[in-house]
């Protein structure tokens, strides 16, 4: 949903035009739209239902269409997103002038549950010595642990926690395997939570946007995050075996998560954004420093 669509693509790096890109992916888009409007209702009254209509427009058609739309809340959306089949990743970071990394040497396996997984996130365990392998979201875990990994990452995607029943069993699971490092962003983290006995609750605003400031509960220190989620973790409901890490600066929300006893951490930003801010890759360090100790206790 944008202002205005440029007409010319002027970037030297560009491709394609947005509308054309936009088509090629079969994505639904509009424009001429007074966005800094939207931005002021959507402050005033939280997350609204709208309707997109193309071609011959009903009004009272789209709004009644908006109106029985029931929202995401109950719904399972990580499986529509996810992979079919296990597949492999080896694709690092893109730099300007340089290109794509690739994975020289890998130290480290790590499986990916795909919920929706963003490319970025992969690029980065890549350019840490990572091999990954991606698994749908419905892979049962002793699927997983055949494919003999050094860890487990918990990745992004849509839809609501509480509804992907599956992923909370597997991830209880997993975590039984005390020397098991596991990594949760965004939806992952929120299944972390609830694997260990929290309630996530539906937002009625969400954070959206690149410039979220988040408290390292820690060090005191303040790192800028890039957010996008409408389901939080509840405070209250929060098991003594987890200790917070990360505190939203604008409302308070809990933002990272750690196992008291367990290598296992969580992170409700978006770490790897792309584009947006860079404050909190060192997350991506810390799994790997987690990875590390696990196979160092093995030998």
């Amino acid at each position: 949903i944008i202002r205005d669509l440029a007409a010319a693509v002027s970037n030297y790096r560009s491709q394609s035009s947005l509308q054309d890109y936009l088509e090629q992916q079969g994505q639904v888009a509009i424009s001429g739209v007074d966005t800094r409007r939207l931005t002021r209702l959507l402050r005033e009254k939280g997350a609204q239902h709208g309707c997109i209509m193309a071609g011959s427009v009903d009004i009272k058609k789209a709004q009644a269409l908006a109106q029985a739309y029931p929202g995401i809340q109950g719904k399972d959306l990580a499986k529509k997103v996810s992979i079919r089949e296990i597949t492999t990743w080896e694709r690092g970071t893109i730099e300007i002038g340089r290109g794509e990394r690739s994975l020289q040497q890998a130290q480290y396996h790590i499986v990916v549950y795909d919920f929706g997984v963003k490319h970025q996130i992969l690029r980065l365990l890549v350019d840490r010595g990572c091999r990954l392998t991606l698994v749908p979201a419905q892979t049962p875990t002793d699927e997983v642990m055949a494919l003999d990994p050094d860890g487990v990452f918990l990745s992004n995607g849509p839809g609501d926690p509480a509804a992907c029943g599956y992923a909370i069993e597997n991830i209880k699971i997993l975590m039984a395997k005390k020397s098991m490092p596991l990594f949760g962003i965004c939806l992952g983290f929120q299944l972390v939570a609830l694997a260990c006995g929290a309630k996530t609750v539906k937002m009625k605003f969400g954070h959206h946007g690149t410039n979220h400031p988040v408290e390292a509960i820690n060090s005191q220190r303040v790192f800028i995050s890039s957010q996008n989620h409408s389901f939080a973790v509840d405070t209250d409901s929060l098991p003594d075996c987890l200790m917070v890490t990360h505190r939203s600066l604008f409302d308070g929300s809990l933002q990272g998560i750690e196992h008291r006893d367990k290598p296992v951490f969580a992170f409700q930003g978006h770490p790897e954004s792309s584009p947006g801010p860079q404050d909190l890759r060192g997350l991506f360090d810390h799994f790997i420093t987690l990875v590390k100790q696990s196979l160092n206790a093995k030998t």
